[in-house]
């Protein structure tokens, strides 16, 4: 079940819609915009980061450098 809430959640971000889960909540190194820990992340020198889309994630995944800070 977890897993179609997150596909569905991924499909809204596409279209345009942004849904808060609950729980904490991060920075999205890329556009700075609020991220749920979980939907989207990626780790970089021992550190997780947290994105608010799969677009952003793939940005820092390119090159992660020039995001982390």
């Amino acid at each position: 079940m977890e897993n179609k809430i997150k596909s569905l959640i991924k499909k809204l971000t596409r279209f345009g819609y942004h849904v808060k889960p609950k729980g904490p909540r991060h920075i999205d190194p890329v556009c700075g915009m609020e991220a749920s820990e979980g939907l989207f992340r990626a780790d970089h020198k021992d550190k997780s980061y947290y994105f608010c889309s799969e677009h952003c994630k793939e940005q820092f995944v390119v090159n992660p450098d020039n995001y982390a800070g």
